[in-house]
């Protein structure tokens, strides 16, 4: 059968990448994801932390003019100053508010002027002189700052005043919290400190800028909007206006571009901190970190892929190569195209066990057969002890028993009962079957018939007349199980008991015996053959085992083995102390066995001369070991020996040149030891033997022998493709053929016929 391609490794395959694959996706994307938040957290975090680091440094500078300038105010020149109008003569009072004035305005805070306006009185000083020495027009403005509700507040002044984007002013009222103060301080701040403060952390907090509680522009660092601008109507700037949280954090968008807004409300003063990120930096850190992702994932995948396909082969492995072996067994869906190899397996494997159930189903079906039959054999002693012991176990016996016995049954007559003659077979199998329930199969071997006895092997630990007081019982039972429901009359012959198997042909020998003296003691009778025959026959004296081996040599061809069993046999016949009668008796009865054995084989001794009677005559006028042996061997066992080789010798020429000239004739057509045999009418072993007896190789190594003989022909005279040689020699593939060819020529078709200058 054609092996098809391995579906079931590209599915393992696809399986085992899908589950790698799966994991390493979601882990991947749950990764960048997570990162992506830890990346935005962190930057939103770092943000926060920046702007509020600017809002310190900033209101650091503003607090610490704030305490300056109160400082100042609360001074008594100050106070003494606000009380009274400022002459000619005030001249040393004004020298210490210069002195106060220069104390103030250094040029670490960036105070840029200080105005001390007398709101009572009309008059200002600022560093530069009194009144119109001053700044006089700056006056309408302090006006205005001193109409203000509040009594302390920093704020921007008009877009008119020059040089005002780039000054701040704090105004503090004297006294604070009056609604008609005598007068006003004003200090003008440069927004250089503030844009020092905000510069320093702006490279990475993005856009920064700083707004009123109106969200007007106070100052910013990026250039845009010019200061004072009103920044209500900007979109991303709306949620200030309408969340009352002191500080904070959202997304919104400029220009249609993604912005983090961080912002804080000072309590000092009102301001606005402001931080405006764009994403675009964030993304490109995530895309960053979204490569380095993909990239790590990718590394993943190719090495899941290898692991998957290692694996995949390995553990396809011990699939293909049952699939390999089960594709070649016929099933009966062979015409149903299968999906998969593991479906062509199962269905191999279920015909594979349907097969062996039915094998099974049979062999328990001959099991009993099996068992009778080896049982014949031990009744006939054509088995040792030794064999019979390996099949205890078909008998359900795990040991033999210290003490047997053989029970022979016997009808006595069937006259006066309901039964004819041509019912005794019957009668016996159905005593047959009575006695294997009687007695116990754990003590008894498989109950036979033998002609017209039926037989049961008994075996007991108990000896002596505890035994025969059983045996005697359960023969009564017997007797009256049969009496009863066949309405039958039997004897029972029991023999002596025995301990090992070897005895057990002599055992069927005394409860024969002990059978036939119930002809003189009457119908149901019950004999020990201890009891009728007291004295013990030597029936051991004829060796079987000897005798077989002597035949067994002799089929085999072997004169050297039968010419050592002949004397084998003589030696032990004459071993032990036994009458010369017996003698005569155990050689009468090996003539009588070998002509029947040559008669069984039609093998006839040219040698013999006469009749039966002339070879007894001639048997008995021997006088010693050595005439006996050599008689036997001249007459019988070396002719014997000699036919069966040469007709064996006849016999496995036959075959294997049979064997041999199908194999050339039909090399190109599918051939089997089985069918080959088959054509021949010989058993397939038999002939395996016998070709590989005669040739030294077994069938198949001589036919892909020849085939390969055959193949470096067709190499060197023809121009037939490797493939084409290959389907003409039945092999199902090329790959095959060519590694079959190599394994038996030692290198390729292609490489041959190059180097033998083929046709191509």
């Amino acid at each position: 059968m054609k092996l098809r391609s391995p579906s079931y490794l590209w599915k393992l395959l696809l399986f085992s990448i899908l589950i790698g694959t799966l994991p390493v996706i979601v882990l991947g994307t749950f990764s960048y994801y997570n990162s992506s938040l830890n990346v935005q957290e962190k930057v939103n975090e770092s943000n926060k932390v920046l702007l509020q680091q600017t809002q310190m440094g900033v209101e650091q500078i503003l607090r610490t003019v704030d305490n300056s300038a109160t400082q100042f105010l609360q001074s008594p020149i100050v106070s003494k100053a606000f009380s009274k109008p400022i002459t000619n003569q005030d001249f040393e009072m004004v020298h210490e508010l210069y002195k106060g004035i220069a104390t103030i305005q250094t040029y670490e805070l960036g105070i840029k002027e200080i105005y001390l306006f007398s709101l009572s009185k009309k008059w200002v000083v600022t560093s530069v002189g009194v009144n119109e020495y001053s700044s006089p027009n700056f006056i309408p403005q302090l006006e205005i700052f001193s109409r203000e509700q509040v009594g302390s507040f920093w704020t921007r002044g008009p877009n008119d005043i020059p040089n005002s984007s780039e000054t701040v002013y704090f105004v503090k009222k004297v006294p604070f919290n009056a609604v008609n103060p005598k007068g006003i301080i004003c200090v003008a701040l440069s927004t250089d400190v503030i844009q020092r403060s905000m510069a320093i952390q702006n490279r990475k907090l993005g856009n920064a800028f700083i707004m009123n509680h109106n969200l007007n522009m106070i100052h910013r660092t990026d250039g845009g909007e010019l200061p004072g601008s009103d920044m209500s109507g900007q979109p991303h700037l709306q949620p200030l206006m309408e969340t009352q949280a002191n500080m904070g954090q959202y997304v919104s968008k400029v220009e249609g571009q993604k912005v983090t807004v961080t912002y804080r409300k000072s309590s000092y003063n009102g301001w606005i901190y402001v931080s405006v990120a764009s994403n675009e930096q964030l993304n490109e850190q995530n895309r960053i970190i979204g490569w380095i992702t993909l990239l790590v994932c990718f590394l993943i995948l190719i090495i899941t892929l290898i692991i998957a396909w290692i694996g995949s082969k390995r553990m396809y492995s011990p699939i293909q190569s049952l699939y390999a072996v089960l594709a070649t067994v016929a099933s009966p869906k062979e015409k149903e195209k299968a999906t998969s190899e593991l479906q062509i397996i199962g269905e191999r494997v279920d015909n594979l066990i349907r097969n062996h159930s039915q094998i099974l189903s049979e062999l328990r079906g001959q099991q009993t057969q099996l068992r009778e039959f080896f049982m014949h054999k031990l009744l006939a002693g054509e088995i040792s002890h030794t064999d019979f012991e390996e099949k205890l176990e078909l008998y359900g016996v795990e040991c033999t028993w210290p003490s047997m016995s053989l029970v022979a049954v016997q009808i006595d007559t069937l006259q006066n009962t309901r039964y004819e003659e041509k019912n005794r077979d019957l009668l016996m199998f159905a005593i047959s079957n009575m006695v294997g329930e009687l007695v116990p199969g754990e003590h008894r071997l498989v109950p036979v018939v033998t002609s017209d006895s039926q037989v049961t092997l008994i075996g007991a630990s108990e000896q002596g007349s505890v035994l025969k007081q059983e045996l005697f019982t359960l023969s009564l039972d017997i007797q009256k199980a049969i009496a009863q429901y066949l309405g039958i009359r039997v004897s029972i012959g029991i023999s002596r008991p025995f301990n090992t198997f070897s005895h057990t042909r002599r055992a069927m020998q005394e409860s024969m015996t002990a059978l036939k003296f119930s002809v003189g003691l009457g119908q149901e009778s019950i004999l020990f053959i201890e009891d009728v025959q007291p004295q013990q026959n030597d029936l051991s004296i004829f060796p079987h085992d000897k005798e077989q081996a002597l035949f067994d040599s002799i089929r085999a061809g072997n004169l050297a083995q039968s010419e050592m069993e002949l004397k084998n046999f003589i030696a032990e016949l004459f071993a032990s102390n036994t009458p010369f009668q017996d003698y005569h008796l155990s050689l009468l009865r090996l003539l009588v066995n070998v002509l029947k054995f040559g008669q069984e084989l039609s093998i006839l001794s040219d040698r013999i001369a006469g009749d039966e009677s002339s070879l007894i005559q001639s048997l008995f006028k021997l006088r010693n070991v050595s005439e006996m042996e050599n008689w036997f061997w001249t007459l019988f066992v070396k002719p014997y020996t000699e036919k069966l080789e040469n007709r064996r010798e006849t016999q496995f020429k036959h075959i294997s040149e049979a064997i041999i000239d199908i194999i050339q004739r039909e090399f190109d057509s599918e051939l089997t030891l089985e069918n080959c045999s088959a054509r021949i009418n010989y058993h397939p072993h038999y002939v395996s033997r016998v070709f590989r007896q005669e040739t030294g190789v077994n069938f198949g190594e001589y036919l892909t022998q020849y085939r390969m003989d055959i193949a470096r022909k067709w190499l060197i005279d023809t121009n037939m493709k490797i493939a084409e040689i290959a389907g003409r020699l039945q092999y199902n593939n090329s790959a095959n053929f060519i590694r079959s060819f190599r394994k038996t020529v030692g290198t390729t078709p292609g490489k041959y016929r190059d180097q033998h200058g083929g046709q191509s």
